[in-house]
């Protein structure tokens, strides 16, 4: 046999390799969130908001703060509870706790007022940054 036919041939640890690989890759697949949340159905019809969606209105509630330069928030869902990590870039003059403190009720109210979620998990805030102070004229 010519060489380059015996290189076509995969070997049994490649064999392997491959098949754990499209496993991996389907479970994946099958593991993912979906990319928008059903919030209400009947038999009118049925509301969705978008992953993205819930994601910029808590960073606009995030945004409002006035010791808040900059917000991204995550949510996820773990266990049947929406669990929301939040990153903030603050000013130097931020008051954390304060912040901490009504972002934490604020989100809570997002979910169970504006949404319609009961199923509230933690939500976290961390802090990743400092902007300075915008000066204008």
């Amino acid at each position: 046999m010519p060489p380059w036919i015996e290189f076509l041939q995969p070997t049994a640890f490649q064999v392997t390799l491959l098949w754990s690989a499209l496993a991996l890759l389907a479970l994946m697949i099958l593991l993912r969130q979906p990319s928008t949340l059903v919030l209400s159905t009947s038999e009118t019809g049925r509301l969705e908001i978008s992953r993205h969606a819930l994601h910029r209105l808590v960073e606009a509630c995030c945004e409002q703060l006035k010791g808040v330069a900059s917000a991204r928030a995550t949510i996820s869902r773990r266990r049947g509870k929406f669990e929301t990590v939040i990153r903030l870039k603050i000013r130097p003059n931020a008051k954390l706790d304060a912040i901490q403190g009504y972002l934490t009720q604020e989100v809570g109210d997002i979910y169970r007022e504006n949404l319609g979620i009961d199923a509230v998990g933690r939500i976290e805030i961390k802090v990743v940054g400092i902007t300075p102070e915008a000066t204008g004229f």
